[in-house]
């Protein structure tokens, strides 16, 4: 999932309403976790990822 965002409160509810979303998928198989990476000024994706241990959100910046 992309994230875009104009405002730091904006960026905290997509952000957050994307990885909920994510944490329902992810209990699914339990073998993922979810990875939030920041790709510009506002700019996020937000991905489960084998990388990530299940149970865990991890973030970056590419």
């Amino acid at each position: 999932m992309e994230i875009s965002a104009t405002h730091p409160d904006e960026a905290d509810e997509k952000l957050n309403a994307a990885v909920n979303e994510l944490q329902l998928r992810a209990r699914a198989d339990r073998s993922h976790g979810i990875l939030v990476t920041r790709t510009g000024a506002g700019r996020y994706t937000v991905e489960l990822s084998r990388e990530v241990p299940y149970g865990f959100t991890e973030e970056a910046v590419a």
